[in-house]
């Protein structure tokens, strides 16, 4: 292989001289560390596809922390390595002890506890994206600038390109890939967020949706609820008792909400997993951003996916999501003509 590095990477002598002489064929086990949420799971998929493309016969692990276990995607690894984070500290150095030596590490994390891993793994090479410049010294044989100003799978596929790897475009999730044309004239709404402040408040999101069903009568509205017991639909029953184009689906297993996602037209919602799970099946979203940075969700690479937010990161109101949403289902779905009730009241 050859070392594709510039001035925006790190690199030692070790990392170089394992580079120049190391083959693909020669990686038989890796050890790839991510502690991470749903959302930052589905952003994974890709790396771990294009692993494997790159090192085929290779045996990967992936590590974990007991709190991350959910969408942890186990169909695209050899083995899971959950780090005790629960026992005494003398079991929680005995379980990082225990760990074989492996060829290649990535750190994905860039965690306390991913760097405390990475610190006691033994691997040929190590690589990772600290934020502090100090670790690569410390920790890594290749260190790369993380930026947060692209869309984080894409992100993750650099360590890959050190290797001179292609990845493949559109990216590859592994996963039920969107209907397109064919998708059913239905806009699902996600309305929840890890965090409050991340979302529009519940009133808000009645209003839009309550809208959206008159202005946008040709297709149907649904809520989807979370898996929290708070992410539940009960606060838009009266929009649901006005509108026979609005109803609320009940909380889906991850398998069955990825199949469902491919055949709705667009996803609204703010930053969440469940706008990066259909991010990962390539359905369209428009996203609500005022706190979030908005360019780590937001692909580039397809035409399907619009981020409505203001320069001063005040919170969009209820005209201008309406606005995108209609201009990003005309870009998408051209052949159904413009989706907002005309002034005759037809649609």
């Amino acid at each position: 292989m050859k070392a594709w590095t510039d001035k925006c990477a790190y690199l030692n002598r070790r990392g170089r001289q394992w580079l120049e002489s190391a083959s693909s064929s020669e990686v038989e086990r890796i050890l790839v560390i991510r502690q991470c949420a749903f959302g930052d799971y589905m952003a994974t998929r890709p790396f771990l596809v294009e692993l494997r493309r790159l090192f085929p016969q290779a045996h990967i692990t992936l590590a974990t922390v007991s709190t991350y276990r959910y969408a942890v995607p186990e169909d695209l690894i050899d083995e899971l390595f959950v780090q005790d984070t629960q026992g005494s500290l003398g079991e929680q150095w005995r379980s990082l002890r225990a760990l074989p030596g492996y060829d290649v590490l990535f750190d994905l994390a860039d965690t306390a506890r991913s760097r405390l891993l990475t610190f006691m793994a033994t691997a040929s090479i190590k690589f990772g994206f600290p934020y502090r410049s100090l670790s690569n010294r410390l920790l890594y044989d290749v260190g790369l600038r993380r930026s947060n100003y692209h869309y984080e799978a894409e992100i993750l596929l650099d360590f890959l390109k050190v290797m001179g790897h292609k990845p493949r475009y559109p990216l590859d999730f592994a996963l039920p890939v969107h209907l397109g044309a064919e998708a059913e004239p239905t806009i699902a709404y996600f309305p929840f967020a890890s965090a409050m402040d991340k979302s529009l408040s519940l009133d808000a999101w009645r209003g839009l949706i309550a809208a959206a069903a008159h202005e946008l009568p040709g297709y149907r509205h649904v809520l989807l609820e979370g898996h929290k017991p708070e992410e539940n639909g009960a606060f838009l029953a009266e929009v649901v008792a006005q509108h026979a184009n609005v109803a609320i689906q009940p909380r889906m297993a991850l398998d069955r909400l990825a199949e469902w996602m491919t055949h709705v037209s667009v996803l609204v919602c703010g930053d969440t997993g469940v706008r990066n799970l259909a991010l990962a099946t390539h359905t369209p979203t428009l996203g609500i951003f005022f706190r979030t940075l908005p360019y780590r969700y937001w692909p580039r690479y397809e035409n399907c996916h619009e981020a409505v937010f203001h320069r001063d990161g005040s919170m969009p109101g209820k005209a201008e999501i309406l606005h995108g949403l209609e201009d990003l289902l005309l870009r998408c779905y051209s052949e159904r003509g413009p989706a907002r009730r005309s002034e005759g009241g037809e649609s």
